[in-house]
């Protein structure tokens, strides 16, 4: 007969339950123990109900050999196990992704569980803690992550049945944003002029350090400022190409053709152990070429000038390798400064439009919603499809693996654009009629 005990501690109520089943070689009892943590939604006559059943149940999987390793291991530690052989199946990103989820999200919510404890009231709980602090995408990516890890436990016959098989995710109140982010065709070309524009910026005062490594102090400063050449060349590659953040960072020079005005796209980059590494892109219609608008020939140019004389004033420092957009020593610039930049420069283009909004209307500039970076791709694709080129062509420049790959993405968006185009024949036709 099982033994039970009733157990409080920071997690409330919950009940120890040991079955003994037979004599160690040493003489001594073989005892096996489990945690049961009961509803407390049910009355305290159902739970009584729940905990005697799930003992019985127990006790006749020890009796029957059933006892799985699930019973005895706590989430955490599987959950190492698990990533160890996760790794060795996906990419870098891919692996740094799901481990950031698994500490920042789920195992601070399941650390305290064995893992043949977790049924799906556990993990539909989880998700209820999450539904109102975080966006959708983001449960639904825990949810995935954990039904690998649940069906790999299975595979390992640590648990009969994976718990979120039945669990759903409750309705959130928070209100979602809906759709991808993106430049409309008039914002578009906003944000390409901002990229020539002067802003103010104020600097606090600060210690620097001289060539002779003296420390001295700088006061507080404004100063304008515009966008550092190699940036402008990186969003309009990005705007006007299509091209993604981590394949825009492993062009090399050798991949532009400045006569046939094209970029070879063979290669993107990732997070590695030990630092950022190459990769092959995506997929293999990743792998493309793209030609570049002829309005963006003149600033590549310009730049290619810029980065021969910074190389040459360098001498033995210099430490590039052909990457195109590079560090003040010639190294690969890092993945996060052109998000950095870029959300930093709408904000001053947008606090500028506020304080001259006048002149921005002479200049026919439009205020920037705030957008990732990713949506400079997006409003690519936006952009192709408002000027009326083929959802074919779009899918090609995008290095999507077919039309319905384009499609899938967005539809709502091409859906807006053709809306936004016939208005605009509209407004034509009436006022030539």
């Amino acid at each position: 007969m099982a033994s039970i005990k009733a157990v409080n501690n920071k997690n409330g109520l919950s009940y120890r339950i040991t079955v003994s089943n037979g004599i160690d070689s040493q003489g001594k009892k073989i005892a096996h123990t489990i945690t049961f943590r009961p509803d407390q939604s049910l009355s305290p006559a159902k739970q009584e109900k729940e905990l005697q059943k799930f003992a019985f149940e127990f006790e006749e999987k020890i009796k029957r050999g059933k006892y799985l390793k699930g019973e005895k291991v706590f989430f955490e530690a599987f959950m190492h196990e698990w990533l160890d052989e996760f790794k060795m199946r996906v990419e870098n990103s891919t692996y740094n992704s799901y481990r950031m989820n698994l500490n920042n999200n789920i195992v601070p919510f399941f650390k305290d569980y064995k893992l043949g404890e977790i049924d799906t009231r556990e993990v539909e709980r989880f998700y209820a803690s999450m539904v109102d602090k975080y966006a959708h995408a983001t449960i639904v990516k825990c949810k995935n992550i954990l039904n690998g890890m649940f069906k790999k436990a299975i595979a390992w016959n640590m648990i009969e049945t994976n718990p979120c098989l039945n669990a759903t995710i409750p309705k959130s109140k928070k209100k979602q944003d809906i759709g991808i982010k993106f430049f409309t065709g008039e914002q578009s070309l906003s944000f390409l002029k901002s990229l020539d524009m002067e802003f103010e910026s104020t600097y606090k005062g600060h210690n620097r350090v001289d060539d002779t490594g003296k420390s001295y102090y700088v006061g507080g400063y404004t100063e304008k400022r515009t966008v550092p050449l190699q940036l402008k060349v990186f969003f309009n590659i990005a705007l006007c190409c299509g091209l993604r953040r981590n394949e825009i960072l492993a062009l090399q020079w050798k991949d532009i053709d400045i006569e046939q005005r094209t970029i070879k796209i063979t290669k993107s980059i990732e997070n590695t152990l030990n630092g950022i590494g190459y990769k092959e892109p995506k997929t293999k219609s990743s792998i493309r070429t793209v030609v570049i608008p002829t309005e963006t020939m003149p600033l590549i140019k310009q730049y290619r000038n810029e980065y021969n004389k910074l190389q040459l004033s360098l001498g033995d420092a210099w430490k590039g390798n052909g990457n195109i957009f590079i560090q003040l020593d010639g190294k690969l610039m890092g993945i996060t400064t052109p998000y950095q930049h870029f959300k930093k420069h709408i904000k001053k283009f947008n606090e500028w439009f506020d304080n001259n909004k006048e002149l921005a209307e002479k200049q026919g500039l439009e205020k920037l919603p705030s957008i990732p970076l990713h949506g400079l791709r997006h409003s690519c694709a936006s952009l192709l499809n408002y000027l009326g080129v083929s959802y074919g062509e779009i899918s090609k420049v995008l290095g999507h693996a077919n039309v319905n790959t384009t499609l899938s993405i967005y539809t709502h968006t091409f859906d807006e654009c053709t809306r936004v185009a016939s208005d605009k024949l509209n407004e034509y036709l009436v006022a030539n009629a």
